[in-house]
């Protein structure tokens, strides 16, 4: 597996100068470490993982994002998928959510979202001279992943910041009171 940090130093938890300088400036986490692990020792079970390349790994809160390289996980059919993700969510405690990296981040945001749709994209430039980019889906129940784990996501992978809206919202229905039958006498 292509890795960002030495396996070695990945093996033995003692960190390389290069490899320290990155943990440092926080390009990696704690979070990137221990998947990388579990990944390198998955290796040997599942051999399709030798030829992918790990990115990143956010936690989201209730889903910890895993991602790859672009077109890796096409590599791997359903069932091994299912299977990694699995064995990633017991040893992390958490949903586990793989996904692939994409230059394009809206094309990134698409494959995280799916199967909601965006429906438009707004960029807005704020007077401190920051932009943040407004995404409309089309229904929010079509969204699958909480919306404060998607900002960070896209925050933490693309530095971009995210605001999300929808074309369709949920409706609230409150539940039908209990009536008295037709002709009944209540007492009030």
């Amino acid at each position: 597996m292509e890795l960002p940090l030495c396996s070695f130093d990945l093996r033995t938890g003692m960190f390389c100068p290069r490899c320290s300088e990155k943990l440092k400036k926080g390009l990696y986490t704690d979070l990137d470490v221990r998947v990388m692990k579990i990944l390198l020792e998955l290796e040997k079970r599942i051999t399709k993982l030798q030829k992918t390349g790990y990115v990143k790994s956010v936690d989201g809160g209730d889903t910890i994002f895993i991602i790859f390289r672009n077109g890796d996980l096409g590599k791997f059919e359903i069932r091994e998928v299912a299977q990694l993700r699995k064995i990633l969510g017991d040893e992390l405690g958490k949903h586990i959510r793989l996904i692939e990296d994409h230059p394009d981040p809206l094309k990134f945001l698409e494959g995280v979202a799916a199967p909601a749709r965006i429906v438009a994209v707004n960029k807005i430039w704020l007077p401190d001279g920051s932009e943040e980019t407004r995404v409309i889906f089309d229904h929010e129940r079509n969204l699958k992943v909480g919306e404060e784990s998607l900002k960070k996501l896209l925050e933490e992978v693309k530095g971009m910041r995210l605001m999300i809206d929808f074309e369709r919202r949920r409706l609230w229905r409150p539940q039908k009171e209990e009536r008295a039958p037709r002709g009944a006498v209540t007492r009030g």
